[in-house]
């Protein structure tokens, strides 16, 4: 198998050993089966092709969280060595348990499967819903989930403490989530930053425990920079061709092995002058109020922009307390003009914010 020298044999999942071989008879016999339900079917489709000598590379679509959804072709050497990076930062060794809760049509998913390949994880197979943990008896040693998972997992209490490390990708927690997380022993939280690009994460921040990380950390061989506008240049050698340039705002630390991320170049707002960045500004009165909410421009004539704050929020608002909170805690140019509640923000296919459709809400 040329292109995949380093998956070494047994492979394992579901608590089952196969050869290559082996795997590859299997998951074609449960594709031949048409009572195998379609989620499954993908999951063993994917492992089906990674494994095909004949397959040096995969067609992924982004998730079009930050802008349409792109094509791309994902090198199988590539991925292999994405994962390989994810596996020695978390120490996870063979035949530990992994948890795939992501859908496979997305790179979050194809990784998690990869990683079980080249690390010899035990992958355990389970249909990607809201709460991938509702019938989790097995003790877990790595998984992967987006926001919407962690949150609905926590309002049922799931056993997400049979989870020994989990990373979070995809999207920005709730307030009340991430503090309900930052209080957990276990497992060890991770929040994720990458994208399609980089063949997912390429830095990680733990959120949780004794010593919680201030910034993201980059995974070992990953260089970072900054363009004219202050926005993050990432290189990573064998994944990246050359310098991938990008939109995020970030400060880099002294150190240069990572950064905190301030928001997106194409979403900052100029309000009198003052540039504010939304991103940050709306984790911070989500912190607040407790509350998920937006920070959008208005025109103003005197201001140029002027900020106004939309909170997901069902029945009638307390509007005064909210600003009387507010007022202590940010500047006056940070202070929204105004607030509007909606009962759900509006999201696009990846669960982040679609702040196109909000400010139509404006009008």
């Amino acid at each position: 198998m040329k292109n995949l020298p380093e998956i070494a044999e047994p492979l394992f999942v579901e608590g089952r050993a196969f050869t290559r071989k082996g795997l590859l008879s299997y998951c074609r016999e449960q594709l031949a089966d048409p009572g195998v339900p379609l989620w499954r079917r993908e999951v063993l489709g994917f492992l089906s092709l990674f494994l095909d000598a004949e397959c040096g590379a995969i067609i992924q679509k982004s998730s079009g969280s930050t802008g349409d959804p792109k094509t791309f072709t994902l090198s199988q050497e590539a991925m292999m060595l994405s994962a390989q990076r994810t596996l020695r930062f978390f120490n996870l060794k063979r035949g530990e348990k992994a948890l795939l809760a992501l859908p496979v049509h997305y790179i979050a998913g194809k990784m998690m499967v990869v990683r079980a390949l080249l690390g010899g994880l035990d992958l355990l197979l389970i249909e990607p819903g809201s709460r991938p943990l509702k019938d989790l008896s097995a003790s877990i040693s790595f998984a992967a989930m987006v926001p919407l998972q962690i949150e609905e997992s926590l309002n049922h209490s799931d056993p997400l403490e049979r989870i020994s490390k989990l990373l979070i990708g995809g999207g920005e927690l709730h307030p009340a989530s991430r503090e309900k997380l930052s209080s957990l022993d276990r497992p060890e939280v991770y929040e994720s930053f990458g994208m399609t690009e980089t063949y997912t994460h390429f830095a990680l921040r733990r959120i949780n425990g004794a010593d919680p990380d201030s910034h993201f950390r980059l995974l070992e061989g990953v260089r970072v920079g900054l363009d004219s506008r202050a926005c993050l240049e990432v290189e990573i050698p064998g994944i990246t061709s050359g310098t991938l340039l990008t939109n995020d705002l970030v400060e880099i630390n002294e150190q240069g092995d990572g950064f905190s991320w301030l928001g997106r170049f194409d979403n900052i707002i100029n309000t009198g002058g003052i540039k504010i960045f939304p991103e940050l500004l709306e984790e911070q009165i989500g912190t607040i109020l407790g509350q998920e909410c937006l920070v959008l421009p208005e025109a103003d004539r005197k201001l140029g922009n002027r900020l106004v704050l939309m909170v997901e929020y069902e029945g009638d608002p307390p509007e005064s307390e909210w600003k009387d909170l507010l007022r202590v805690k940010l500047s006056n140019y940070e202070f929204p003009r105004r607030i509007i509640t909606v009962q759900a923000l509006p999201r696009n296919a990846s669960m982040k914010p679609d702040r196109t459709s909000a400010m139509n809400l404006l009008l």
